[in-house]
């Protein structure tokens, strides 16, 4: 009983942590896009842009779907 108590504790705690550094790095993602955006570097949300962007340039698109 002690063991199984313990187990799920250790379990329950992982799991914290884990969705504790997935909000960092959404916190992150969401700074870089503050900082990247603006400076004209990456397009976010306007696949056509992007589109048009990479023919006029002649460069690939990398499209992330989330």
């Amino acid at each position: 009983m002690r063991l199984r108590l313990m187990r799920t504790v250790l379990i329950v705690a992982a799991m914290s942590v884990v969705g504790m550094a997935q909000n960092k790095r959404d916190d992150a993602v969401r700074k870089d896009r503050e900082t990247v955006e603006p400076a004209g570097k990456w397009i976010y949300n306007d696949l056509p842009r992007g589109l048009a962007e990479a023919k006029r340039s002649g460069r690939p698109v990398l499209v992330v779907f989330r």
